[in-house]
């Protein structure tokens, strides 16, 4: 079974996201790049935050031809997933299907692939610098706005062995790996379609509340027990907090 492990986000100062999530939600460093991009992690889950790059540049198969990612626009970029064996995968999604090999300069990334409704995902054998270390705080779910949610999982289903876990009235599906959740919803709460925001299980809420006063910031309160609470980050980022987290 694939494991969905990563997620990047197009950023105009890595280094001041870096410290939000490391301050704010006690993610660590693992990895700096020659560009100035950088990846956090909270022992299982990856977050690049990819430095959006000046001027234009050609773009070669997935990639711009000097390592950057294609689409510059801020935001959430893409996914990823940690698999047995890279080939595997790509002989189950097919050759028609864009893909191209990942940029090898110390990032963890070995293959980028774009779905049939052109959302990008990278698969790794080697991992995204995670230790498989489940503590909280966490990123514990993905969403990402599709407009047919059963064929999107069907997919995700039979080529990366997601299971299912649910599906709502509203035609959402709860796909998961175990431990990270994707739910595929018609509805986003961003303009642009694809990925949406990403959901952070926190395991005290007074502590967290603590960590942003500290840093000068103030968390929104839920409004009952177990309720969800949106927050944007410094780069205008969806994320998602709950202490109940996503298991169905």
């Amino acid at each position: 079974m694939a494991k969905i492990r990563h997620v990047a986000f197009m950023v105009k100062d890595p280094h001041a996201l870096r410290d939000y999530y490391q301050q704010g939600f006690g993610f660590e460093q693992c990895y700096e790049g020659a560009s100035g991009s950088l990846m956090v992690m909270d022992g299982l889950f990856n977050l690049a935050l990819l430095k959006i790059r000046e001027g234009d540049s050609a773009v070669v198969g997935t990639h711009r031809a000097d390592g950057g990612e294609a689409d510059q626009r801020p935001g959430i970029n893409h996914y990823g997933f940690v698999v047995d064996n890279v080939d595997e995968i790509l002989s189950r999604v097919g050759s028609d299907l864009q893909h191209g090999e990942n940029p090898q300069d110390g990032r963890p990334a070995e293959m980028r692939v774009v779905d049939p409704w052109g959302n990008k995902f990278d698969l790794s054998a080697r991992g995204f610098f995670g230790r498989e270390e489940k503590r909280l705080p966490a990123v514990r779910q993905v969403v990402i706005q599709v407009d047919r949610p059963d064929e999107v999982g069907a997919f995700y289903m039979s080529k990366l062995d997601l299971r299912e876990e649910a599906r709502a009235t509203d035609g959402s599906i709860f796909l998961g790996d175990g431990h990270i959740h994707m739910t595929l919803v018609q509805e986003g709460l961003l303009s642009k379609r694809g990925i949406q925001s990403i959901g952070i299980q926190v395991d005290d809420w007074g502590a967290l509340a603590e960590r942003f006063r500290a840093m000068g910031r103030d968390l929104p309160t839920p409004k009952e027990r177990g309720a969800e609470v949106l927050l944007r980050d410094p780069e205008d980022n969806l994320l998602i907090l709950s202490e109940r987290g996503w298991d169905r």
